[in-house]
């Protein structure tokens, strides 16, 4: 088994999982291309505010099916994330945690996205779970995030369904070599944010990928 059942949307092993499943087979993407900036969002979030309630607005209810919504790049832990915080999240960070995502269908992208970064910073797996899940168990253990073997980042996505109380995403992470690892993820609105669906049994369905075919290229680096 590549994936620990304890903590998984590939969190604690994603960057072993990565550097396993790639082969020989899997070549290099086409270097992904980066979303277009809005004109008026605001910085990608790099100051600390302070966390109040949550009240974004819910924007376009359209989903981003074959384009990405329009964001900024920011940093949280070692990955580069997607952000516009006026429009789509966060809406409020402190530290490395990242809250108050919109509710519309970017917003939830937006988030589960944010749930893989948060696990390169180096906190706890049970921190992580603690303020971005449900129905994780308790007894999660102190992971401390992705492994560090090489770099891991976003590469793309594919938006599989959306009902405005449900989410699920299939997002692509990029490991070392260009390794790809599809992993589904699935996001639920409770409690005035968009949260992630901890998987019955502790683990994802995720597949390794030779390329980005069927799915919206997404990278901070293109």
């Amino acid at each position: 088994m590549l994936l620990s059942g304890a903590f998984l949307i590939a969190l604690a092993l994603l960057g072993i999982v990565l550097a396993a499943t790639g082969g020989g087979n899997h070549s290099r993407p086409p270097q992904p291309r980066s979303a277009a900036s809005p004109t008026s969002a605001p910085p990608a979030g790099s100051t600390t505010t302070a966390v109040g309630s949550c009240d974004l607005p819910a924007g376009s209810q359209a989903i981003p099916w074959s384009s990405p919504p329009a964001t900024r790049w920011g940093t949280v832990g070692s990955m580069q994330v997607p952000q516009n915080s006026g429009v789509y999240g966060p809406q409020y960070t402190r530290g490395v945690f990242a809250t108050c995502f919109a509710h519309d269908p970017a917003g939830a992208l937006l988030a589960a996205i944010n749930v893989y970064a948060e696990s390169t910073a180096g906190v706890p797996a049970s921190e992580v779970m603690r303020r971005y899940a449900v129905g994780a168990p308790a007894d999660l253990g102190n992971n401390s995030g992705i492994d560090n073997s090489g770099p891991v980042q976003l590469a793309g996505y594919r938006y599989d369904s959306y009902t405005g109380q449900t989410a699920e995403v299939t997002i692509v992470i990029q490991g070392a070599q260009g390794r790809l690892l599809a992993v589904v993820t699935s996001m639920q609105w409770h409690d005035g944010d968009w949260k992630y669906v901890f998987p019955v049994g502790g683990e994802p369905s995720y597949q390794a990928i030779s390329d980005l075919s069927g799915y919206v290229s997404w990278s901070a680096f293109g």
